[in-house]
C-alpha cells in the first residue's frame, strides 16, 4: 500500500486531498512512510494561475510531475476562482495517485456526493458536460453516461426557478438498530417515555413550518416523512403526525421501511391521510443476511407487507444494499430479481458505505473488495433496465464500496419528486424534527443556506419550543430580504 502526505501552500485544500487518497483504498493511504506530494499554486497573471505538482519518495527521487496553467476567466461552471483552482488541484492529484497505484476509479477525480447536480450546473453554464466529465474529470464512460441518463429522467421535475419547496419530517426511531446505520436514531423501546413530548413538539413545528411556507408564497409540492422508521410509532402518535401534515399534496411519502412495522392499521392511516408513496425496504431477500445486519424481519415479512400495501393505491419503493456482510454476487442478484418481480414503482440500489458510529465500522468490516461491488452494481443496472426501470437520481457517500453510487430506479412516470429535489438541491426544504436540516435555495444569488435542528433527542426535547421561531427568522431573513 502506498502512503501519501502533502506539502502545499493551500492548507485549506488538504481535507479534499485526503478524501481523494482515501478513495484509492486499499491501494493508498495517508501516512509519512512513502510519498510526499508537493502542490503549489503560482500566480501567473491577474486572470491565470499555474498548478504545479511533484510527487517524490523519501529519497527525493521524483515519481510523478504535473504542471498546468489555467485561465480563471473560464470558470468552468464553478462559483469562484478558489473552487476552480481546487478542482484543478484534485485533477492533478488524481492523475498522480492513479499513476503511482495503477488504479483507475469509476468516477475519476470526482469525489462529490452529487454528480448529477454538477452535470446540471455545467449545462446551465453552457459547458459540454459530457466532455468535461470524461475528458477533464476522468469519469469513466459508463458512469458519465449514467449521470447524463439520470439528468434526462429528471426532465419536468428539476426546477431551478427558486419557487419549488418541500417539507421533510424526521422520526428518529427504529425497532432495532441495523449494523450499517450511522443515523442519529434510537431504538423506540428504549426511549418510549420521551415519545409523547417528541410528537407534541414535532406537530407544533410541522404546523408552524406549513404556515411559514404559505406566508412566503410557497405551495409544497412534496412531503417526505423519514427517519428512522416512522411506522415504528404507535398508531395514535403516527396518525397525529400525519394529520398535522395533511393538506392537498401531490406527493406525500412515508418511509415505512421496516416490513415488521407495517400493519393493516398503519396502512389504513396512511391511506386516510392522503399518503401517495411508501417505502418497504428489504435491503436483502436473504434471511441469513437480515439476521447478520440486525433486521428483525424475514424475507417472508417483506412479501406479507408488500401484499398488504398493494391493496391500496400507493406507489411503493423498495431498497436494496450491495456488499452486505457475507453476500456473494449470486445472493445480491437474487435480491435484485426478487425486488423486480414485485414490480414496485421504485427500486433504490444502495452501495454499502462504512460510516463512523455504525456497528460494521466498529467491528472492522472491510468493504474494499476490488471487483465485487462493481459486479453487483453492474448486475442491478442491467437487470433493472431490462425490466423496464430507468435510473432517475443518484448520490455518492464517503467510504462506499468500490467508490460507486446509490441509484434510484423507477418505472415510467414514477420519479419521486422529493428525491430529485434533495439530491439536486433545486428546492427549498422546510425540515422538522431532531436532526432535520432546512435548506433555503436562492438561485438568483447562487446561494444555498442551511439551518440544522439539534441531532440528539435530548437536545431537541430541551430546545423544541424555540426551533419554529428560529426557522421563521432564518427563512424570513433570507427569502424576503434576499441578503
Amino acid at each position: 500500500m502506498a502512503e501519501f502526505r502533502f506539502i502545499t501552500d493551500k492548507e485549506e485544500f488538504i481535507p479534499d486531498f485526503n478524501e481523494l487518497v482515501r478513495a484509492f483504498a486499499p491501494h493508498a493511504s495517508l501516512g509519512d512512510g512513502g510519498y510526499t506530494v508537493e502542490i503549489k499554486i503560482d500566480n501567473v497573471a491577474d486572470s491565470s494561475v499555474c498548478i504545479w505538482l511533484n510527487c517524490y519518495k523519501l529519497s527525493g527521487i521524483s515519481e510523478y510531475c504535473y504542471e498546468n496553467r489555467i485561465n480563471l476567466e473560464d470558470s468552468c461552471g464553478y462559483p469562484d476562482a478558489k473552487s476552480r483552482i481546487k478542482r484543478e488541484c484534485k485533477v492533478a492529484l488524481y492523475k498522480c495517485l492513479s499513476a503511482i497505484t495503477a488504479v483507475v476509479l469509476p468516477y475519476g477525480s470526482l469525489t462529490g456526493i452529487r454528480p448529477t447536480k454538477l452535470y446540471h450546473d455545467l449545462v446551465h453554464a453552457g459547458i459540454d458536460a459530457d466532455s468535461y466529465l470524461k475528458d477533464y474529470l476522468l469519469v469513466s464512460d459508463s458512469k458519465a453516461d449514467l449521470i447524463k441518463e439520470i439528468t434526462m429522467q429528471q426532465s419536468g421535475i428539476y426546477d431551478i426557478s427558486g419557487e419549488a419547496a418541500d417539507l421533510f419530517v424526521n422520526i428518529p426511531f427504529c425497532v432495532t438498530r441495523c449494523s450499517y446505520c450511522s443515523f442519529i436514531c434510537a431504538e423506540i423501546g428504549k426511549v418510549s417515555k420521551f415519545i409523547p413530548r417528541y410528537v407534541e413538539l414535532l406537530i407544533d413545528e410541522i404546523k408552524r413550518a406549513k404556515l411559514l411556507a404559505s406566508r412566503l408564497g410557497y405551495k409544497l409540492r412534496s412531503v417526505y416523512v423519514g427517519g428512522g422508521t416512522p411506522t415504528s410509532l404507535s398508531d395514535s402518535d403516527f396518525s397525529a403526525v400525519l394529520s398535522a401534515i395533511g393538506g392537498d399534496i401531490a406527493e406525500f411519502t412515508v418511509e415505512a421501511g421496516r416490513p415488521d412495522t407495517i400493519s393493516d392499521s398503519k396502512l389504513k392511516i396512511m391511506d386516510d391521510m392522503g399518503v401517495t408513496r411508501i417505502s418497504i425496504n428489504p435491503q436483502s431477500f436473504n434471511d441469513n443476511t437480515l439476521s447478520l445486519i440486525g433486521r428483525s424481519h424475514s424475507a417472508a415479512d417483506v412479501y406479507r407487507a408488500y401484499e398488504a400495501a398493494s391493496r391500496y393505491n400507493f406507489d411503493i419503493n423498495t431498497d436494496l444494499i450491495a456488499m452486505l456482510p457475507s453476500e456473494s454476487l449470486e445472493d445480491f442478484a437474487r435480491s435484485v430479481d426478487c425486488a423486480a418481480a414485485l414490480r414496485p414503482a421504485n427500486i433504490t440500489v444502495h452501495t454499502l458505505a462504512i460510516k463512523k458510529g455504525s456497528v460494521l465500522k466498529d467491528s472492522g468490516y472491510d468493504n474494499k473488495d476490488d471487483s465485487l461491488p462493481a459486479a453487483m452494481i453492474d448486475y442491478s443496472h442491467a437487470a433493472l433496465t431490462s425490466a423496464g426501470y430507468s435510473p432517475y437520481y443518484m448520490y455518492r457517500q464517503k467510504y462506499m464500496s468500490g467508490n460507486l453510487e446509490n441509484t434510484g430506479y423507477c418505472l415510467k412516470g414514477k420519479q419521486c419528486v422529493y428525491n430529485v429535489d434533495i439530491m439536486e438541491e433545486c428546492a427549498t426544504i422546510f425540515a422538522c424534527g431532531a436532526g432535520a436540516i432546512s435548506k433555503a435555495v436562492m438561485p438568483e444569488a447562487s446561494r444555498i443556506e442551511r439551518l440544522a435542528n439539534p441531532k440528539g433527542l435530548d437536545v431537541y426535547l430541551a430546545r423544541g419550543d424555540t426551533l419554529a421561531d428560529k426557522k421563521d427568522a432564518f427563512f424570513t431573513d433570507l427569502l424576503i430580504k434576499k441578503v
